[in-house]
């Protein structure tokens, strides 16, 4: 087995994200717009331009933000977990050291947002949580458990397999 190695989820684009986009331009054109009807005829119009361009860099920024890769790194002590947006900006998610994980096993539960007694909240880095190769990952961090959703190919679930294996070995 290998000491490191990459792998790349591509994500397919939501349904809802052009629309997204689209309606985000406009709403910022149409603010654009009201600003001559603000100076010309009254100044309290400004509120109503400072909402369609909020609107719109709202969800012009909500686009942008989409997830459009996942990238899962295995290496000898870490699973570190980086997400890649639409205008190819990537942002380290996770970094999770083998020492501090609980379990790994397949997904099978429903996702947790918000704190719960359990667990405080779930990281999804999968495509579609429905899927049956999606993995749980939990780990321990902080003051709580959490769990990593991601969606492993059958090398790298091997490796964190054997390295979980190995790991509470050398426990006992």
């Amino acid at each position: 087995m290998t000491e490191n190695y990459v792998q790349k989820v591509e994500i397919p684009l939501r349904k809802g994200a052009r629309r997204d986009q689209i309606l985000g331009i406009v709403f910022q054109l149409m603010g654009l717009g009201l600003i001559p009807v603000a100076i010309f005829f009254n100044y309290f119009v400004f509120i109503a331009v400072a909402v369609p361009i909020a609107l719109g860099v709202w969800l012009t920024q909500r686009f942008y933000s989409t997830a459009r890769e996942f990238e899962y790194a295995f290496t000898g002590k870490r699973l570190i977990i980086s997400r890649t947006n639409i205008v190819g900006r990537g942002r380290r998610m996770l970094e999770i050291a083998f020492s501090d994980v609980k379990s790994f096993t397949r997904f099978y539960d429903i996702a947790i947002q918000g704190d719960f007694p359990a667990y405080r909240g779930d990281f999804v880095a999968a495509e579609d949580l429905h899927s049956p190769d999606v993995k749980a990952l939990v780990f321990a961090a902080g003051d709580g458990e959490y769990r990593l959703l991601f969606t492993p190919d059958d090398y790298m679930t091997a490796l964190i397999s054997d390295r979980l294996r190995a790991s509470d070995g050398e426990k006992q």
